[in-house]
């Protein structure tokens, strides 16, 4: 078994082309089959014999690679990720019997169609999230396949492209939420009191939560920011006590009161100090330049962000307020 190169750089404008008279070409979206252990990235693929002549199949693999935009050149890079599994596969137009003495036939001019399958598992998800950096996700795919005495690989097409790109919102949205990844880290709020302001805040770390999985990392920062402010508009509309002032800087600041909330001083102390932390990232962000918000920095602001508000959401409703 032949070994596949690890990288391969490419060219953005690299035009696929067809390798002895076969070609390969994305059929469709890619989708998610969750009918496997772990959830796969299923892409359709047409396998094209150009030749004049029938041609008989031994086998079908191929490998996957994920692409890196090179940022100062007009090129990127393709990084091995996993093999493929090929399954699904028939021939058009189709013989009397595709398969003679153990071999796939191909008619002249006929195709085949296979699916193509990448396993999701966590540790090839996070390999994906880690080269694509918040951004489009570029996929490779490239097929062996041995026939006669050959074998020829050859790149998937897509948009005339030897590579796939698949729009970061669209991954995010589509790919990921429906194969169940992206609720992983999301706790579940509680909205245990019909305030709109809360229920603002709520929504807005909801769309902290969609701007992180797009890697818009800034955005989801702002967005925390904004839930914490809904917060004590919140708290302020359905109780005056729950909120607190100070003076920072010849500026009045209102903020949630957790001494009313928290069970002991301590803890109040504790959580205060949190929360004046998270703020101030979301006011550094605020001022571009200022603070590079990365997607490590994003993750940890929305995910404290989300504990604060279930922290008081949680403690108005055992209180009895």
């Amino acid at each position: 078994m032949s070994m596949p190169r690890l990288r391969i750089t490419l060219s953005r404008e690299a035009q696929a082309s067809e390798m002895d008279n076969w070609w390969a070409e994305l059929v469709g979206e890619p989708t998610i089959t969750t009918d496997t252990l772990y959830p796969c990235l299923s892409l359709s693929v047409r396998l094209v014999n150009r030749l004049g002549q029938q041609r008989a199949i031994m086998n079908l693999s191929g490998d996957a690679y994920i692409g890196k935009e090179l940022p100062t050149q007009n090129q990127i890079e393709l990084r091995y990720l996993s093999p493929i599994h090929v399954v699904g596969f028939r021939t058009k137009p189709a013989p009397a019997q595709a398969f003679q003495q153990g071999l796939l036939v191909l008619q002249p001019q006929g195709y085949l169609e296979l699916t193509a399958l990448i396993e999701l598992s966590p540790m090839v998800l996070d390999r994906i999230e880690q080269l694509r950096e918040g951004g489009d996700l570029i996929l490779a795919i490239y097929l062996k396949v041995w026939w006669q005495q050959k074998v020829t690989t050859l790149p998937v097409s897509h948009a005339g492209r030897p590579f796939i790109r698949i729009a970061k919102s669209d991954w995010a949205e589509r790919i990921l939420k429906k194969a169940g990844y992206t609720e992983v880290t999301v706790i579940e709020l509680p909205e245990p009191v019909d305030v709109p302001e809360l229920r603002n805040a709520i929504d807005y770390l909801r769309s902290a939560w969609r701007s992180y999985r797009i890697g818009e990392y800034y955005d989801a920062v702002i967005n925390v920011r904004r839930a914490l402010d809904s917060l004590v508009d919140g708290l302020k509309n359905y109780n005056p006590n729950l909120v607190a002032e100070r003076v920072e800087n010849n500026r009045k600041i209102e903020e949630p009161n957790f001494k009313a909330l928290a069970k002991t001083d301590t803890e109040a102390d504790s959580i205060t100090r949190i929360y004046k932390s998270l703020r101030s990232i979301g006011g550094l962000s605020a001022h571009q330049g200022a603070i590079h918000v990365d997607k490590q920095l994003a993750e940890l602001s929305i995910i404290v962000g989300q504990a604060i508000l279930r922290y008081v959401t949680k403690r108005i409703k055992g209180s009895g307020q």
